[in-house]
């Protein structure tokens, strides 16, 4: 019954785009070899069998395709995109890194869909800061192409982030653009289209941010927590005091200097976000998310000096039984190393302008993706 295959269900898909939307790249073979028109054939969303194959990220189909028929790589969907654009508004960073590679699809890099939207455009309204990182650290990928509405990359991966919290995945990607040195768009340009490209201004919703609300009290009390305990540690200090004059036994101990240093910073910064946290109890959603936004840093900062503190605490009180003194060392420095490489990539919140940090930061940015899960659409299909 070879009219089979070229039959199309009721969403227009033959069996070579089905072939295709899983991988089965022996039955896309076997079908291109029985019937090759079935390659040109376009379902009701647009898609023709290589788009399907680029949307799942199956770069062994795709390069099938190509293979057979390099054509392919000029057909468009019903929106203008290639399977460059599908494969970077769909996240898969794998197919994306591949077509990058290809010589001879480098007029797909910067090619505008019916809306202007480069790949990057697309990645970045996506959400997806492994595809906009591969995007970006490629030279011939423009960062300053303007869509129909006159946007870059980066302004389009903030469009969400003007009135609500954003995601962790929203910060990621545009920490990727900002270290490519990805601008906005000239004020001229952004004025020029603002009845199109800005949306009515929502209104904070008091639903919407209970569950911040809810955090912000979490941290009070924690805080409050942290000041009680370094105010108490400040009296109560390794090694205790010599005599009865007051002074404290390690003293001259560089490591007890630190100690104090950091248990110091500790108090001081937990007082800090106790006070910002009573300040944002006046009613105002604003100055909730503003207060939120303040503390969180700072809070962290104070987590950091407690431990620091904890560590260089103990290796004073151990310091006669050197193995175990130094295991302290060696656990608390590896704790804040990691700690120092996962989010390191958040502390640089403008363009890096010397590339040598752009590489430094690339493995704790790549390592922040994965254990942050943002590489997940990389791996539905796998």
């Amino acid at each position: 019954m070879p009219h089979l295959i070229t039959n199309q269900d009721i969403t227009g898909m033959t069996p070579l785009s089905h072939a295709a939307s899983i991988g089965f790249l022996g039955g896309v073979q076997y079908l291109l070899e029985k019937a090759s028109d079935c390659g040109y054939k376009m379902d009701l969303n647009g898609f023709f069998p290589i788009h399907t194959a680029s949307k799942k990220g199956h770069i062994e189909v795709i390069e099938f395709f190509l293979k057979q028929y390099p054509d392919m790589s000029e057909l468009l969907n019903q929106n203008g995109q290639n399977i460059l654009h599908v494969a970077a508004v769909s996240g898969k960073a794998k197919a994306v890194a591949y077509m990058l590679k290809r010589d001879n699809l480098e007029m797909l890099i910067n090619e505008k869909d019916n809306f202007g939207n480069t790949p990057l455009h697309l990645a970045s309204k996506g959400r997806h800061p492994k595809v906009v990182s591969i995007l970006t650290w490629d030279k011939r990928v423009s960062l300053k192409s303007l869509n129909n509405v006159g946007r870059t990359a980066l302004d389009v991966a903030g469009d969400y982030s003007t009135v609500e919290f954003p995601s962790f995945r929203e910060q990621l990607t545009r920490q990727a653009l900002r270290y490519a040195g990805a601008p906005r768009a000239p004020r001229s340009t952004t004025s020029k289209n603002m009845p199109i490209m800005m949306p009515p201004l929502k209104l904070h919703s008091e639903d919407k941010y209970k569950d911040r609300v809810g955090t912000l009290f979490t941290l009070l009390l924690v805080a409050t927590l942290v000041a009680t305990v370094t105010f108490a540690a400040s009296f109560t200090v390794p090694g205790g005091y010599n005599g009865s004059g007051g002074v404290a036994t390690f003293l001259e101990k560089q490591m007890f200097q630190v100690f104090v240093i950091c248990n110091t910073i500790a108090m001081y910064s937990a007082i800090a976000v106790v006070v910002t946290l009573i300040w944002a109890q006046l009613g105002d959603l604003n100055l909730v998310i503003a207060a939120f936004k303040f503390a969180v840093p700072i809070f962290g900062l104070a987590l950091t000096m407690v431990s620091v503190a904890f560590m260089v605490g103990n290796y004073l009180v151990l310091r006669n039984l050197n193995w175990l003194a130094y295991l302290v060392l060696i656990i608390g420095s590896f704790v804040h190393l990691t700690l120092l490489i996962l989010f390191s990539p958040l502390c640089f919140p403008s363009s890096l302008h010397h590339r040598f940090l752009r590489y430094v930061l690339y493995y704790p940015f790549c390592l922040l993706i994965k254990v942050t899960r943002s590489d997940t659409d990389d791996k539905k299909e796998e």
